[in-house]
């Protein structure tokens, strides 16, 4: 048996389980485990250790596990903080397999709960013992009654058994599950609270339970990423299973996250950096909570088959299916209703249907025979990508007529068929719990159907990055100390092989004294200071400067408005680049995100890139082809794509240029790199890096 298989097995199949902590008193936390493992029935020796107590809720209790009658596979502390501690050191000496801590007070208070919390890693590291938490509410198995948890929404006689697999950050959700999936018929397979994750993480647990037969998808609750590549192992060998996953994230409008020095750390916060890691590892992200909740089903499904699959909308209420179209809109996917040759084979059936976005059916989706022979024929017609059925109040009094046709035809379908999504505009229990139990996605809002939709829509195949690969020339030139100044990223990035522009430095005596220059005018010039990242804030930029006079008085313009904006800061000289023309202005940033590890951005350029916040981003490094994919996501792009008859920018230079700075990850020898702006020549005239940024790594 491997590491793996021993570890699920402790975890989730154990023969005997221990709770260190257990209370004879009911309806007290420490009393629950015990209580719900008994009332749930599970299947192996439970043991109550309590040092004070004969008997916890009727069963024989034990002063430790020195006393216990034989070792067991797991143990649920559910001690305060100091205490628990001492008994993960119990928990080690008897080689107990999986402990859950239910402790609070370690990293997520602080500094002093950090330095506890790596004295806990400490203590298990290579004992063979791991640990799931601290700050864990426990662990579910519905499947053999093992109700490790202290969470009381497990108070019920009864949970109900399903194919999810939970794996939550927040212990209390795993009971939210649990209470909603209840009035929808949904059950699960697993339900994890991971708590801090101090030893074992997500990505590790989920991997253990990939083999298991009774999970067939992953439902994440995330609050944060912590250990990025252990879930990317879990994700990709999930993926190759062919056991979905989906994710629900808090933090969407969190734009902080250690906000770096450049535009790009100001852009890009640490959930645009975890979006990104999701999307390259085929995880699923849903919006909204509902969605995690209801749309499984469309994932274990065909996948789209197109990068824009359309829907076909059947309804019995058009203002219900104008609602749940409404918000595909928002989400850029189109209806298109039911196509001209499913049309035309229904029409030789006794049935039409009018052409239209929306196939309304309004009496007639409330007959059996229509609605099942509508269904037959769109689960297999050609042009159907996915089916949503919009079902009004027929769905609370006649399920047996709207919903009931629906569950027997996907029942009668070969496998292939195209998903079927159900949003009910009415409270439809029994609506709902029919097509649960059929393994159709129903949902109650128009919003969550949307959003689940969407999220299937855009489902990939995890992303296999190619290793970095930096010119020899440019890991030298990253790999210099101290400050850097704008002519330092400049040269970093052509060595990158990505064009700049001409370009001259010169003193600030030589332009007072009237020495020629090497360029002629008209030309761009910009203070060369290391402590001025942001020259158009501290007016250290002046364009279209067309003569020597004219140089004198802003080269002094902009050293006053330095001195008042930066009065410390040291001015190196003067750089003066050639002034061009360019169809657009883009930055592109590469940023090393503390969670996912690098970034690489891409969004309109110039003075206003933080106020639209326009970009797209991926985990770097990125081929040319996948650059070129992330050009499609801003929206403000289009004016470099011949907007309303302008010329048209090179943008296949500028996916090679994306994709070169993007090989700057190599190594971990640059913290961030930024141009900004990189100016795009028509098309076929490539581009030209005018400004740039390079914070190295320190350390």
């Amino acid at each position: 048996m491997s590491d793996r298989d021993d570890l699920r097995k402790a975890l989730l199949e154990p023969a005997a389980v221990a709770v260190i902590g257990a209370s004879d008193e009911v309806g007290k936390i420490p009393a629950r485990p015990v209580e719900f493992l008994m009332r749930h029935g599970f299947d192996g020796e439970i043991f109550p250790i309590n040092p004070r107590r004969d008997t916890v809720l009727g069963r024989k209790a034990f002063a430790n596990l020195d006393a216990l009658p034989r070792k067991v596979d797991q143990a649920y502390i559910v001690l305060p903080t100091g205490p628990a501690m001492q008994a993960v050191e119990e928990c080690v000496r008897h080689s107990v397999k999986a402990v859950s801590i239910l402790a609070d007070g370690f990293a997520e208070v602080g500094e002093q709960g950090l330095e506890l919390q790596r004295k806990l890693v400490a203590m298990v590291r290579g004992t063979g013992t791991r640990v799931v938490g601290p700050n864990s509410l426990g662990l579910v198995r519905t499947w053999n009654g093992l109700s490790m948890t202290a969470n009381a929404a497990f108070a019920h006689d009864k949970l109900n058994t399903g194919g999810c697999t939970v794996l939550s950050q927040s212990g209390s959700l795993i009971g939210t599950f649990v209470s909603r999936g209840r009035t929808r018929g949904i059950g699960f397979a697993n339900l994890v609270s991971v708590g801090n994750e101090a030893d074992l993480s997500i990505g590790e647990i989920g991997d253990c339970l990939i083999d298991d037969p009774k999970t067939d998808t992953f439902l994440l609750f995330l609050e944060t990423i912590r250990h990025a590549d252990k879930l990317a192992a879990f994700a990709r060998r999930a993926a190759a299973a062919g056991k979905p996953v989906l994710a629900y994230k808090l933090g969407r409008s969190d734009i902080g996250a250690e906000l770096a020095v450049s535009h790009t750390g100001a852009l890009v916060g640490s959930d645009a950096a975890a979006d990104a890691l999701l999307r390259d590892l085929g995880i699923s992200r849903v919006n909204i909570f509902e969605a995690l909740l209801e749309g499984p089903p469309l994932l274990r499904g065909r996948a789209p088959r197109s990068a824009r699959p359309t829907v076909t909308m059947l309804t019995t209420t058009g203002g219900g299916a104008a609602m749940v179209a409404d918000q595909l809109g928002t989400s850029g996917i189109d209806v298109e209703g039911v196509g001209e040759p499913s049309r035309a084979v229904l029409k030789d059936k006794g049935i039409v249907i009018k052409p239209g976005r929306i196939a309304d059916l309004t009496l007639t989706g409330t007959r059996y025979d229509t609605v099942r022979t509508i269904m037959d024929e769109l689960l297999v017609a050609p042009d159907t990508d996915i089916i949503v059925s919009v079902i009004g109040s027929s769905a609370e009094f006649f399920p047996e007529q709207t919903v009931a046709p629906i569950v027997d035809a996907v029942k009668a379908a070969k496998p292939g068929h195209a998903p079927v999504a159900v949003s009910l505009v009415p409270q439809a229990e029994q609506a709902m719990k029919m097509l649960a139990e059929a393994g159709i996605a129903c949902f109650r809002t128009s919003e969550s159907c949307a959003d689940a939709i969407r999220a299937w829509a855009e489902r990939r195949p995890p992303r296999v990055p190619a290793a970095p690969e930096l010119p020899a020339a440019a890991a030298l030139i990253a790999a210099q100390k101290g400050t850097w100044t704008e002519r330092d990223a400049l040269n970093l990035f052509a060595a990158c092989g990505i064009a700049t522009v001409k370009q001259e430095i010169v003193s600030v005596e030589d332009i007072r004294s009237g020495k020629p220059l090497d360029l002629s005018f008209p030309v761009v010039a910009k203070l060369l200071s290391a402590d001025l990242p942001h020259k158009t804030e501290a007016g250290a930029v002046a364009l279209g400067i067309g003569s020597a006079q004219e140089l004198l008085a802003a080269v002094e313009r902009m050293l006053a408005s330095a001195r008042a904006y930066a009065p410390g800061a040291r001015i190196d000289g003067v750089m003066l680049q050639r002034q061009l023309s360019a169809v657009g202005e883009v930055l592109v940033g590469l940023r090393e995100d503390p969670s996912v590890g690098p970034v690489i951005t891409v969004g309109m350029g110039g003075i206003t890139t933080e106020i639209y916040r326009d970009i797209a981003l991926r985990l770097a490094p990125v081929t040319p082809a996948e650059a070129a994919e992330m050009l499609d996501d801003v929206r403000g792009f289009a004016v470099l794509k011949g907007f309303r008859g302008r010329p048209r920018g090179d943008l296949a230079a500028l996916a090679e240029a994306v994709s070169r700075l993007s090989q700057l990850c190599a190594g971990g020898l640059v913290a961030e790199a930024e141009i900004n702006p990189l100016l795009v020549m028509t098309e076929g005239h490539g581009v030209s890096a005018v400004d740039g940024l390079v914070v190295p790594r320190t350390g």
